[in-house]
């Protein structure tokens, strides 16, 4: 493969694994839609990636990795969280910008400079927005914010691939402390506005469900 299909392909194997982590199904259709592509294009990555033996499709239509497709996707999910972590905690680009950056810097690290990097930042678990490492896994009682009940205090574990997406509304949940480590209570759900409100201190945060159901937590004490 040219290095341009290369870096394509490791997209492509990133997403999936993302998608597959967020409980997804895997698809054509939901890959052209994340990564805003025709489906011609899709299909014709998608039939390299066959030849390729990196996928199989089943009598679905869904989408499974190959032992090497696996082995290949965890590997640039590593690169890319590992990438993340090294830009938000050595270089300290803020928290809610370095996706974008990591994407560019995970297509040229070398598995030496990989191994030096993980090695350098003492194995990180989990990326800057909570993702965990491949390996490693959120706790078991983790839900998604949009199930917590009023009253409730939670702490935020993680914030899904899917909103990292959106700088801006990364800086959002930045400005109002939505993010991995952060605790609040959730004050008030408003089903008919579709939202809930969060109370953190003085601070509240106001979040509709699309977005909280993409936010991962865990009850604690109050």
């Amino acid at each position: 493969m040219s290095e341009k299909h290369s870096i394509v392909i490791e997209e492509y194997l990133l997403l999936l694994y993302q998608l597959r982590g967020a409980g997804e199904r895997l698809k054509a259709v939901t890959l052209a839609q994340r990564l805003k592509s025709s489906a011609p294009t899709v299909h014709a990555t998608l039939q390299r990636m066959q030849r390729d033996e990196l996928i199989q499709m089943d009598d679905k239509k869904e989408i499974n990795l190959t032992r090497e497709g696996e082995r290949l996707a965890c590997d640039i999910a590593f690169r890319h969280n590992l990438a993340e972590y090294f830009l938000c905690n050595t270089l300290g680009i803020p928290w809610y910008e370095v996706h974008k950056h990591a994407h560019q810097l995970e297509h040229a690290m070398t598995p030496t400079v990989v191994d030096k990097l993980a090695a350098f930042l003492n194995y990180p678990e989990t990326c800057p927005h909570g993702t965990p490492m491949p390996g490693h896994s959120l706790p078991e009682d983790c839900f998604t914010l949009d199930q917590a009940e009023e009253g409730m205090m939670v702490e935020i574990m993680m914030i899904a691939e899917e909103l990292e997406d959106s700088e801006e509304l990364l800086k959002i949940l930045h400005t109002q402390q939505v993010i991995p480590g952060q605790k609040h209570q959730v004050i008030s759900r408003a089903d008919v506005m579709s939202s809930m409100t969060l109370q953190q201190e003085e601070q509240q945060a106001i979040l509709p469900f699309h977005v909280a159901d993409k936010i991962h937590v865990v009850q604690v004490e109050d």
